[in-house]
């Protein structure tokens, strides 16, 4: 076994066998070694201390239970704000390049409006052109009907999506031990 010794360590203390053994030897050249075997006879095992208590108090599992409740409520919480924001770039995105093109073609109007001339011709011209800023705003208008109820059903769904989730959590945790204050 010529590992290094922190590695040779480290493999050692995961060991998923809480019966094993660990040994520290002294190799030939007079390295350090951990060994689950003894080395010569007589050798004992190392002690080693664990950083945990082997068995959780009822306090400290409702304190784990508690913090991991907490947790997955606030994740729920999460998911409903990124399903949000997910939705309204969905659907308020298109709307807003579609709402800045009209916007730009209103102008445009707005300018050949201006220039029309005050004739028969230009009148009737600024006629059309008016019935076409008309249009195009009544356009946008109904867009962002459409955009505002397709935005309410999506904050619905995540609503729901959230309540749904935070019912599973409550349900999941409805047993366990309850947090001593």
């Amino acid at each position: 076994m010529n590992m290094k010794p922190g590695i040779a360590l480290a493999l050692l203390l995961v060991a998923p066998l809480a019966s094993a053994q660990v040994y520290k030897c002294k190799g030939a050249s007079g390295e350090t070694t951990y060994s689950q075997n003894p080395c010569a006879a007589g050798s004992e095992p190392m002690k080693l201390r664990s950083n945990r208590a082997a068995l959780e108090s009822v306090g400290e599992l409702a304190n784990r239970t508690a913090v991991y409740r907490t947790t997955e409520m606030n994740d729920a919480g999460i998911a409903e704000r990124n399903c949000l924001q997910s939705e309204q770039s969905r659907i308020y995105g298109p709307f807003e390049s579609r709402s800045q093109a009209v916007n730009r073609q209103v102008a445009d109007l707005n300018r050949q409006l201006a220039a029309a001339s005050s004739n028969l011709a230009g009148a009737t011209s600024e006629s059309g052109i008016r019935a076409q800023i008309s249009s195009l705003q009544q356009s946008l208008s109904s867009e962002r009907t459409s955009a505002d109820s397709q935005m309410s059903t999506a904050r619905e769904r995540c609503s729901s999506a959230r309540r749904d989730r935070e019912k599973e959590v409550h349900e999941k945790y409805s047993n366990a031990p309850a947090s001593s204050s």
